[in-house]
């Protein structure tokens, strides 16, 4: 499953193109997502944060979630697409968006010190004369992706910089 978190307003309006996607797979594994992407939620059981979520979106009681959890999680879900604050998306078919030799492609590129990585440009062409055509390619097409990449460290889940499973989550990632 594969949804897009849209940013807000400072009035909690959701805006229109913007947002930040997660995959997993099922609505309790994206839950578990999205209250890991602040301090102050990740550590919350996931019912509590459903309910907290929820009474600030919809105000005062809420209508109660679900006992069982998965259909707690799905609900809760539903009722966030219904304000517009997420979209379900379509799930990816692989589980790298992007070519397999593509993050060696970029740590060579990088190495080389020939570009500043934020050159988009520079990177793709670079990144095709070093021997990655697929990665060119991809970064051709995925300006936005890569974009997200760079600057906010967007990565497939359980995989580190180097495509190895992380042996145990990092402070700085």
């Amino acid at each position: 499953m594969k949804i897009l978190i849209r940013s807000t307003t400072l009035d909690g309006e959701p805006i229109p193109g913007s947002g930040e996607s997660l995959q997993a797979a099922d609505c309790l594994e994206v839950i578990e997502l999205m209250r890991g992407q602040t301090p102050f939620t990740a550590s919350r059981p996931p019912r509590d944060y459903m309910t907290e979520v929820l009474s600030g979106i919809e105000g005062g009681p809420i209508q109660p979630l679900p006992d069982d959890a998965a259909a707690a999680a799905a609900e809760f879900l539903t009722r966030l697409a219904r304000h517009g604050l997420i979209e379900f998306l379509p799930d990816d078919k692989t589980s790298d968006p992007w070519p397999e030799r593509f993050l060696e492609a970029l740590e060579t590129v990088r190495l080389s010190g020939r570009t500043n990585m934020l050159d988009h440009p520079e990177v793709t062409r670079l990144t095709a004369e070093m021997g990655y055509p697929e990665a060119a390619e991809w970064l051709a097409d995925h300006r936005r992706e890569y974009a997200a990449f760079v600057l906010e460290g967007t990565r497939p889940l359980g995989k580190n910089f180097g495509g190895k499973e992380d042996p145990a989550p990092c402070a700085d990632k």
